[in-house]
């Protein structure tokens, strides 16, 4: 049985002990718990190696459940605790920290990111998912995030590279994520040299591996970049998922070509290693959005949804993974036209879009949520050490998941 360390006989209750001299009276009541915690944790001998649960801690210091449930997560970024739902939260670290391992105070980031569309909805743009939860993941830290779109109808107040530094510093911002558009009539290099001149900390955000040979030039000394691998989630997706299927297709258009021909390839080597028929189906319809009717076209030609009914054979088990969310609706569409139901084969997405998840789509997922507390931890080590960081270049890695909603998943 595990022996709680109860009671916290030492530690003040008063959570207003722990503010520092000069300190706000807006220290959220989470950050003055974890100092508390922390000068308890120094103080426990080796024997001694959980917390008391939520519950507990809650009530010794008159606080929400809420507020226990931060503090503890940030004892758990800091290293000094690991959680599990059996055990609770058990000490792995006990010392206070050093002097050089103090943060440096920081109240702003900037989250930048080139938009070319005139939609700034932030429940149909994964760019705008991703602000949204790196919000909320640092504002548990008290730091604010200001978001700059530098789509193409606003290029003209940002095309100084100057002017983005100057309004970055008034506002008191040194740390920087930036998701580079893929538009040729902006040279966004320029920018990042002037940003780095000003101390500060870019972190470029790709959305897969192929982006970063094609942004490969912009990583300049001191720029880190988080990339989202979907190669080896794919790749775990199909050996998990579809080995024993009887036939796989990857149905693309040629505006996703860039991006779809690594991923197919991914799917031609796993059925040959299984010798399951594979087949790369191109579309040559390009459209998405009729801006006269204001309405989404199809991007799955009937061209390539005859190709595929006519090398499908009924009753198989049949799988067809889709470049893009877009192009699973398309091709659902295309299907419904010819009087085929697009159940009885498995459609798979791409980028898990809000507006078609009515359809229970299994489609692969960017995972914001990683993606935002892997920005987090670059943000972290940087105000620990922003000198060692600005001279140097890392790359952070998180992975794409998958989002099964089939009905009756394969085993």
């Amino acid at each position: 049985m595990i022996e709680r360390n109860l009671p916290l006989k030492n530690v003040p209750r008063r959570l207003s002990s722990f503010a520092a001299d000069g300190e706000s009276r807006s220290v959220p009541k989470y950050e003055l718990l974890k100092r508390a915690l922390l000068d308890y944790i120094s103080e426990l001998p080796p024997e001694r190696e959980f917390l008391p649960y939520e519950k507990e801690l809650a009530g010794e210091f008159g606080v929400s459940r809420c507020t226990v449930t931060k503090a503890l997560e940030k004892l758990r970024r800091g290293g000094y605790i690991e959680t599990s739902k059996k055990s609770g939260s058990r000490i792995i670290r006990r010392s206070l920290p050093k002097p050089e391992e103090y943060r440096e105070p920081m109240q702003n980031i900037a989250f930048l990111f080139a938009n070319n569309e005139e939609s700034t909805a932030r429940t149909t743009d994964f760019r705008w998912q991703l602000l949204d939860e790196t919000e909320r993941y640092f504002a548990a830290d008290g730091v604010r995030t200001v978001a700059y779109n530098l789509r193409e109808n606003d290029w003209q107040a940002w095309r100084d590279p100057e002017t983005l530094a100057a309004s970055l510093e008034q506002r008191g911002i040194r740390f920087a994520a930036f998701r580079p558009g893929e538009d040729r009539k902006f040279s966004w290099r320029p920018h990042l040299e002037v940003l780095c001149k000003h101390n500060i900390k870019v972190v470029l955000l790709l959305q897969d591996c192929a982006e970063l040979t094609i942004f490969s030039p912009l990583l300049l000394p001191g720029i880190d970049y988080l990339l989202v691998n979907n190669q080896e989630s794919l790749l775990r997706t199909l050996q998990k998922q579809f080995a024993g299927f009887d036939r796989i297709f990857y149905l693309s258009n040629e505006a996703a070509a860039w991006w779809a021909e690594p991923r197919a390839k991914i799917c031609r080597d796993f059925c040959e290693e299984r010798r399951i028929p594979f087949e790369h189906l191109h579309s040559l319809y390009l459209r998405l959005w009729d801006d006269d009717c204001r309405r989404q076209l199809p991007d799955i030609d009937e061209a390539c949804t005859t190709r595929f009914l006519e090398t499908a054979p009924v009753g198989e088990r049949i799988a067809c993974f889709c470049a893009n969310d877009y192009s699973a609706n398309s091709f659902i569409t295309r299907l419904k036209q010819n009087g085929v139901n697009p159940d009885s084969y498995e459609i798979i997405g791409f980028d898990n879009r809000p507006e078609f998840r009515s359809l229970n789509l299994s489609t692969f997922d960017f995972d914001a949520p990683a993606q935002a507390r892997a920005l987090f931890e670059c943000c972290e080590e940087f105000r620990r050490a922003p000198d060692a960081v600005l001279r140097r270049t890392r790359g952070i890695m998180t992975y794409a998941r998958f989002i099964d909603r089939r009905s009756e998943p394969i085993s």
